[in-house]
């Protein structure tokens, strides 16, 4: 405790602050004790002098009557009992009891020490059944309350001085503890800190760092150490710099130095004040001797530095200017020049020339321009003949496209031939049948005129032939009828695929009319197809564009899909509205397409049977048709062994 007391003594003896603070606590201390102590007399007073008054009050209500009664009695002796209880009260000095009579008060018996004046003194009647028979007198000192207040205020001041110097003693220890030899230890820190020291971290004794509660010293200390990090840093990046720019001046240095160009420093007057090595091999003088000449003596020829020196004066520099010079043995050289301007403030301190040695290339180049009127005779004539082909291969080009236009149409007319085979083998069927029972109806007819001449007719007989001819006549007309809608279908489709005509169609009634007109091949191949589409469904297009795409992809699956295919055949067509597009999905599950054949799927010639009957035409027309004429879109997708499936978006319109 001792070694405590005595390094705080020695800390304050040293320390301003401490000493400040300690002066600080202890005034304060004193003067808030004073105030507490006064606060504390003045009540005890106001507590004692309440006391007293309820004294006096108590011996209104308890003594008057008794001794009002005992001097009625004149019994004195128990006026004198009741006037030593009157004394007995606290603080009580004087009690004088005067008798009446008449008119005169004559004092009749005092207790305690009369004096000219008292602290606190009350007269009162005595009565007794409503007559004043005398009066008490009574009176209380506050000498014994002015004791007791002096002496504790004595014990207070005693002891609260002595709390006030523990207290503050121990607050100057607590506050050195915890502040001021940690700032003693900063400003040492500080005072010692310098460039060779970045490397030590400021530490305070007792408070490792981080730590999870920060303070005021904490914030402190990390800040110093944060600066501390910064300046080590900042210092390390210059100095890296510095290195960094003497290396780079070093290698500026080597570059001017070995650089096959001419590089100059001159003054606004163009005298040179340096330059590199180049100029030497250039001109054939010595370095010192470069430096005392004028740039445009050395560099210009005489005929050109009147031009130079108005370009200069105009704008203050030169770009890529090609300047005439003569060496010591008076060689004609070609220099080109650039002159860029070093400014210090607003004031031109220096030129600095970059002067390149071109005389080797504009000998190169008047050769290379020989060269070229030599070429450009040639060139005209190669132009010339090049032309020719091209003219060659550009009608060329046109005889392929229109035999691919005619392959197209054959195409198309290959296509409506087949149709009209299908039709024609689909019409055969019922117009055999109606033959047959037109001849049929002619033979019962003959019969029923034979039984007319004979005179034999009977009712069995009637009975027989009419029901005969109803049959034969259903029969006709069912199969009549059949004949004209696959007619009606045929005459609609070819239509439709020979006319361009726009209008607003059934998108059902178009695909189930394709889907009639090759029922010959659908029936013949055992193929089934299921069409998905609402009756309701119409657009505003070209019907026959429609047709022809459903005609070729219904033939491709029957000629190529189910090509020697033994498993169940079958189409399915689904056509559907998506907000403002038509789709239409075609699937078949056949054999698929090769995947060789699929990426050029829609390239024109490209086919599976190549040499048997395939143009390889089918898909580039519809590929032409969606795209060019409907401007919609058209992809295939296919595995070997599950068919092929084509996604058709078309925009739909309204007429």
């Amino acid at each position: 405790m001792s070694g405590l007391f005595s390094k705080t003594a020695k800390a304050v003896g040293r320390n301003g602050l401490s000493y400040r603070l300690l002066s600080y606590i202890l005034v304060c201390s004193t003067v808030l004790a004073l105030i507490i102590t006064a606060l504390q007399l003045a009540w005890d007073y106001r507590k004692d002098v309440a006391v007293i008054e309820d004294s006096i009050g108590q011996i209104e209500a308890s003594f008057l009557q008794p001794i009002a009664a005992s001097l009625w009695n004149l019994d004195e002796e128990q006026v004198k009992v009741q006037i030593e209880g009157i004394m007995n009260l606290p603080n009580m000095q004087f009690v004088m009891v005067k008798e009446m009579l008449g008119n005169s008060e004559v004092p009749l018996l005092t207790q305690g020490v009369e004096r000219e004046s008292y602290d606190i003194s009350r007269e009162f009647n005595l009565t007794y059944q409503g007559e004043i028979v005398g009066k008490l007198f009574v009176a209380a000192s506050l000498e014994q309350i002015y004791q007791r207040l002096i002496e504790k205020s004595v014990l207070i001041m005693v002891s609260q001085t002595i709390k006030t110097l523990v207290v503050s003693f121990c607050i100057l220890i607590i506050i050195y503890y915890l502040v001021v030899r940690h700032i003693n230890r900063i400003a040492n820190y500080a005072q010692k800190f310098n460039l060779d020291r970045l490397d030590m971290e400021l530490e305070l004794e007792g408070r490792p760092q981080p730590r999870q509660k920060m303070d005021e010293l904490d914030t402190l200390v990390s800040t110093l150490n944060q600066m501390r990090t910064r300046l080590r840093d900042e210092l390390v990046a210059r100095h890296q710099a510095v290195e960094q720019l003497q290396q780079e001046r070093d290698f500026s240095a080597t570059l001017i130095n070995s650089a096959n160009m001419i590089i100059c420093c001159m003054e606004p007057n163009l005298t040179i004040a340096s330059i590199n090595p180049a100029a030497i091999l250039l001109t054939g003088y010595h370095q010192q001797e470069l430096l005392q000449h004028n740039w445009l003596d050395l560099f210009v020829s005489p005929n050109k530095r009147a031009e130079i020196t108005d370009i200069l004066s105009a704008d203050g520099s030169l770009s890529d200017k090609e300047v005439i010079m003569h060496d010591q043995q008076e060689h004609e050289l070609v220099l080109q020049w650039t002159f860029v301007p070093f400014y210090d403030g607003p004031n031109l301190k220096y030129q600095i020339g970059f002067g390149y040695d071109i005389t080797q290339l504009k000998k190169v180049e008047r050769e290379i321009i020989q060269l070229n009127e030599q070429l450009e005779g040639k060139v005209v004539e190669r132009t010339r003949s090049l032309s020719e082909a091209n003219n060659q291969l550009g009608k060329a080009y046109d005889d392929l496209k229109q035999a691919q236009q005619t392959l197209v149409e054959s195409e198309k007319m290959a296509s409506l031939g087949s149709l009209v085979a299908g039709v024609a083998h689909e019409i055969n069927t019922p117009i055999g049948i109606s033959v047959t029972a037109s001849s049929y109806l002619q033979e019962r007819v003959a019969d029923f005129k034979s039984h007319i001449d004979s005179k034999q007719l009977s009712r069995s007989y009637l009975t027989e032939f009419t029901v005969n001819l109803d049959e034969s006549m259903q029969l006709l007309q069912s199969n009549l009828r059949r004949a004209s809608e696959l007619i009606a279908s045929f005459k609609q489709v070819a239509v439709d695929q020979s006319s361009e005509a726009r209008y607003n169609f059934s998108l059902a009634d178009n695909l189930h009319q394709v889907v009639v007109s090759l029922g010959h091949k659908l029936k013949k191949s055992q193929c089934e197809v299921d069409i998905q589409c609402d009756p309701k469904l119409s657009t505003f297009s070209f019907p026959g564009s429609f047709t022809q795409i459903y005609s070729n992809l219904i033939l491709n699956s029957i000629n190529h899909g189910f090509d020697n295919w033994d498993k169940p055949k079958k189409i399915t067509i689904k056509v559907e509205q998506q907000g403002e597009d038509l789709l239409i999905d075609y699937s078949d599950n056949g054999r698929g397409i090769p995947p060789e054949i699929l990426p050029r799927i829609f390239d024109p010639f490209v086919t599976s049977k190549r040499g048997q009957g395939g143009s390889g035409l089918g898909t580039h027309i519809i590929y032409n048709l969606v795209v060019q004429l409907l401007r919609g879109r058209i992809n295939c997708i296919s595995e070997p062994g599950n068919g092929a499936q084509f996604h058709i978006r078309l925009p739909i319109q309204h007429n």
